[in-house]
């Protein structure tokens, strides 16, 4: 009877057919029992080590990692927290490996285990899924202003009596809540707010005068001649420049509390004012600045040594540590200018 069975056994073991549904029934119950469980692996996680600093009651460094949509638009570094299906460009795993020695999160005290890291891991090279917020994911994705195509819509026609189409825009917009147009300043206002924004002086009394009396005759042209003097005037430059050096962080000292004073800086200030008075193409603007070295314009580099610095007393003597010290400088001011541009 035994040896009976045995041979049937074996005749059955013989078929491809039931080795196969065999070997498929416990290879799938393997891979159910190690499949990634979004509510049993990951959100306990999230819970416990990262949502009371990046959750919707706090957003430290402008990242919140409650929902799938935010941790693909990511915070203040301009990178997505996670990447679906790429874990090594996954910024949330860098941070919480501590592989930047300036941004580890959580802290040591409190520092991620590696058997959770690795499951964050292996959550996001299996497509970050996370019920009932993938589709939140995909529109903003789509939907989001900066992935829209740029158009140019029609000007309003009901509004075809003001010449500047953007009067028309700006009527038809207010309209809709039955407002209106302020009254138009007088002479006296306009010349000193134009003057304000474009050279950031008030006009003289002298310019006043004139500007009054060509008003008289001719206010759209009197304006117009004022504004164009007023752009082909150094002091444009002067006022516009701020706004440029102050996105980048231009300083001619290097702050902290020896606040060294930097010789050169200048340099870099004086370029960017010309650039804007000399009504430099943007483009142009931006390659000079990125390859000036390498085409002629080497006060356009300035900004390489005009952003934050590290004095060389805060880093020490060692030849590596200078290294590092200056390229994370360096990476700190290009994704800074990258990001203004």
């Amino acid at each position: 009877m035994r040896q009976h069975f045995l041979r049937i056994i074996a005749r059955r073991m013989n078929s491809f057919g039931w080795v196969s549904s065999v070997s498929f029934f416990f290879i799938s119950l393997a891979v159910s029992a190690d499949a990634i469980n979004f509510e049993r692996d990951i959100a306990p996680i999230l819970e416990e080590r990262c949502i009371d600093c990046h959750g919707e009651a706090k957003e430290k460094s402008g990242l919140r990692l409650d929902t799938r949509a935010n941790m693909l638009r990511g915070g203040d570094s301009g990178l997505a927290a996670v990447i679906p299906g790429n874990p090594e460009k996954s910024y949330l795993l860098e941070v919480v490996k501590h592989l930047d020695p300036d941004v580890m999160m959580p802290p040591d005290e409190d520092r991620i285990p590696a058997k959770e890291i690795h499951l964050l891991e292996r959550w996001i090279k299996a497509g970050s899924i996370w019920p009932g917020q993938m589709a939140a994911g995909e529109e903003m994705k789509s939907d989001h202003w900066s992935f829209q195509a740029i158009n140019r819509p029609d000007s309003p026609e009901e509004y075809a009596s003001y010449s500047n189409p953007i009067d028309r825009f700006l009527l038809k917009r207010l309209s809709e809540d039955k407002l209106t147009f302020s009254d138009p300043a007088i002479p006296q206002s306009l010349i000193r707010r134009v003057s304000i924004v474009l050279t950031g002086l008030p006009p003289t009394l002298a310019d006043t005068k004139t500007f009054l009396e060509a008003y008289e005759k001719d206010s759209d042209q009197a304006y117009e001649l004022l504004v164009d003097r007023l752009l082909d005037s150094a002091h444009f430059g002067e006022r516009w420049a701020q706004h440029w050096l102050d996105v980048i962080r231009w300083a001619e000292t290097n702050g902290s509390e020896s606040n060294m004073y930097r010789k050169n800086a200048w340099i870099y200030r004086d370029y960017v004012m010309r650039a804007l008075n000399e009504d430099k193409p943007y483009d142009r603007f931006l390659f000079e600045q990125i390859a000036g070295d390498s085409v002629g314009q080497g006060d356009a580099t300035g900004f390489l040594v005009a952003g934050p610095h590290v004095p060389v007393a805060t880093v020490g003597q060692e030849p590596a540590a200078r290294r590092q010290a200056r390229a994370d400088r360096m990476d700190e001011i290009m994704q800074t200018v990258g990001a203004s541009a």
